[in-house]
């Protein structure tokens, strides 16, 4: 009984050594998500703009066909082709906050899913990401 007892309090102590395991993909831009396409939009310290294509796992895809706008304040932002999405070649403007549209085609000819943000990079009081990300719904 004694053995019993040591092996199940030993594979419990076994498990409760073990890390918990992370999630697959920690996004820390916001999740841009319609049709079963999914991108995420993240501001980067230099506030320059990264589109990043996901799969379904949530791990980096291949841009393929897809395009993408960026409109900030009404202006384009200039973006530059990468393998997994797109990133702006220069900053995004100081004024904050400001409406942003992003506009996503699956092809050349195909209807653009919008989506729009504000641009606002203060840290939520809540969930402490930036407030374009914020989940809290407040």
């Amino acid at each position: 009984m004694k053995a019993f007892l040591l092996s199940v309090l030993s594979i419990c102590a076994l498990g409760a050594a073990e890390p918990a395991k992370a999630p697959a993909v920690a996004l820390v831009g916001r999740l841009l998500e319609a049709s079963g396409d999914k991108a995420e939009f993240l501001i980067k310290p230099s506030r320059h703009v990264v589109v990043t294509f996901l799969d379904a796992a949530g791990k980096p895809a291949a841009r393929g066909e897809r395009s993408v706008v960026v409109k900030v304040d009404g202006k384009d932002l200039a973006l530059e082709a990468q393998p997994n999405g797109f990133t702006s070649k220069e900053p995004l403007p100081a004024k904050e906050p400001a409406p942003i549209i992003v506009q996503i085609r699956a092809t050349a000819d195909a209807k653009p899913t919008n989506f729009r943000l504000t641009l606002n990079t203060s840290t939520c009081g809540e969930c402490k990401r930036p407030e374009y990300t914020c989940t809290c719904e407040h």
